[in-house]
This record gives structure tokens, C-alpha cells and sequence, in this order.
């Protein structure tokens, strides 16, 4: 199994950054390359243009911790498994410490999932800066 980390400090409060996290149905308006979506209890769909959906399944939404947990469980990635989860901590001066970790097999989607992930880094730091 692969882990990918992405951590990075954001000028805006904690709370902030948590709401935009914690509103599943509103993910295509932290990260831009994310169409439509759709939420039905605790499973969420993701248009990804023409590279197909993301069907999610939202494990935790944890207001406490600030923290977001789910997994993808059908992709044009082709993952055996996937978890993740995003989580906004105080990092002193109204900052917020952003840390998204994603577990996945198999290792060979990792330069894919690369890229996925440093575009939505990019554009969740356009988006809260």
C-alpha cells in the first residue's frame, strides 16, 4: 500500500478552512478540476469532466478534530483501495495547518494520483487564500 501526504499552512483560521472541508456536497467549490456532485446520505459523487466519477463513501465527519475521512470506491483510477482524510489544525496567528494523507493500492497509481493531488493543492490554496 502507497501514502501520499500533502501538508501546507493557510493564512485563514482553522474554523475557516473546516467549514469548506466539511461541506461534502460543496468539494467542487475548494477544488476546481471537480464537476458536479452530488450527495445521498453518506455517499458522495464526483464528476471528473471527461475522466469519468469518484464514488465516495464519507466515513467521518469529525467537527471536533476538524477532520474529514472517505474512500473512493470506484474511480477511472483503478484502486483496489483508497482512504483519505483532510484535516484543518491550528497553527498558531489564525493559520491553519492543512494535512491530507490518502492510502491507496495499488502503488502503480501513484504518479496519477500525484498529479490529482498537486492540482487540488493548488487550487484549495487559490480558493482559501
Amino acid at each position: 500500500m502507497a501514502t501520499l501526504t500533502r501538508e501546507f499552512v493557510l493564512d485563514v483560521p482553522p474554523d475557516t478552512v473546516w467549514s469548506r472541508i466539511s461541506d461534502v456536497g460543496a468539494v467542487n467549490e475548494l477544488i476546481d478540476f471537480v464537476g458536479e456532485v452530488t450527495v445521498h446520505g453518506d455517499r458522495r459523487t464526483c464528476a471528473l469532466g471527461d475522466q469519468g466519477l469518484l464514488d465516495e463513501l464519507i466515513v467521518t465527519v469529525d467537527p471536533e478534530q476538524r477532520r474529514l475521512v472517505y474512500s473512493i470506491r470506484q474511480s477511472p483510477f483503478g484502486f483496489e483501495h483508497h482512504s483519505a482524510s483532510m484535516q484543518a489544525v491550528a497553527d498558531g496567528d489564525g493559520r491553519t495547518r492543512f494535512l491530507w494523507i490518502t492510502d491507496f493500492k495499488p502503488d502503480t497509481v501513484t504518479p496519477a494520483l500525484e498529479d490529482a493531488l498537486d492540482q487540488a493543492v493548488a487550487s484549495i490554496k487559490r480558493v482559501l487564500a
